[in-house]
């Protein structure tokens, strides 16, 4: 198993990730967010329900790890939306 992939197994429920996912679908759906928007727009949307983290920033910063050690890309709103249907896929 890859290390990041680790982390986030090891950090986050896939409870966690579904509720992200529906947070920024149901804010690109009420147009409040676009999927071409830059991904750190997205963290107003799910932060109230609490990325949680053990230490502040690991959020983005294992995401942007999982997502170079997969070669996927992760700039905007879209990207982070498959970054994180990966995450529970995997």
């Amino acid at each position: 198993m890859k290390f990041f992939k680790r982390v986030v197994t090891a950090l986050f429920s896939n409870a966690d990730y579904e509720a992200a996912i529906s947070a920024i679908q149901e804010a690109i759906r009420s147009e409040q967010l676009a999927p071409q928007d830059k991904k750190q727009k997205a963290t107003r949307f799910v932060q109230p329900q609490g990325w949680r983290s053990q230490i502040d920033g690991i959020d983005w910063v294992e995401r942007d790890l999982y997502a170079k050690e997969n070669k996927m890309p992760l700039e905007t709103v879209a990207d982070l939306l498959v970054v994180l249907k990966s995450i529970i896929r995997s």
